[in-house]
């Protein structure tokens, strides 16, 4: 008996997902090229490091830090941050979707307690998804001159938020692929699927391909920023 909300569906839309998410995270990846921020000097920061601040003074620190800059690189840096935060909201769905796909195709393959494990592992990608919306759309809406400090309540949850969805999303991905690996390894495949495998490492290559034809692209010279901030 399969899970009662198990649905079949072709390695292909996993490859159009995964080759979508790819993308997206590369277009993401540019733009967090232009992430600068005043922060004691001038210096890089990660959408992580907003994601996960040590402290609600840190994370305001970070945002009021982008408007003290230079004027051009200030702009550069705000319009980088909001055009990755908006285009987050596009990768999200598509994100979780491809794990939804892997995860409901890996149930397929298990036998009655796997198939419920992985199915129940797909469908519960919408506890990650709803977490990276409110995540993403709570960062948009601090994104200006006067970020306040948030309380500390407010700063747990907010941090709560993105653990549960790292959590929850890894450990289906991981476990997804450990099984997959193993049904490879042992031969337990078809001849077919092999098709979709190329199709994503073809992916992977043209994703590494862009990313060493851009490794250099956006880069600033700070020293011209060094006495900023002294």
């Amino acid at each position: 008996m399969n899970f009662p909300f198990s649905i079949n569906i072709s390695w292909i839309w996993f490859c159009i997902g995964f080759g979508a998410m790819a993308l997206i995270g590369f277009v993401m990846h540019l733009q967090s090229k232009n992430f600068y921020t005043l922060h004691v000097f001038v210096r890089k920061f990660s959408i992580l490091d907003l994601e996960f601040p040590a402290s609600p003074l840190e994370l305001a620190t970070y945002i009021k830090g982008i408007f003290l800059l230079p004027k051009e690189l200030s702009s550069k840096s705000l319009n980088a941050l909001k055009g990755q935060l908006y285009l987050h909201l596009l990768f999200i769905p598509v994100m979780y979707g491809t794990i939804f796909l892997l995860c409901m195709e890996v149930s397929h393959k298990m036998n009655f307690l796997g198939n419920y494990i992985f199915a129940l592992l797909a469908w519960i990608q919408i506890i990650p998804l709803i977490c990276d919306y409110i995540e993403n759309l709570y960062l948009l809406q601090k994104i200006r001159p006067d970020a306040q400090v948030s309380t500390q309540s407010v700063h747990n949850s907010f941090q709560l938020l993105g653990k549960l969805k790292w959590a929850i999303s890894l450990i289906a991905a991981v476990f997804s692929i450990s099984v997959l690996a193993y049904f490879w390894l042992t031969g337990s495949y078809s001849k077919h699927s092999i098709n979709f495998l190329i199709i994503i490492i073809a992916e992977l290559i043209l994703i590494l391909i862009l990313l060493k034809i851009t490794k250099n692209s956006s880069k600033i010279n700070l020293d011209q920023y060094q006495n900023i901030g002294n």
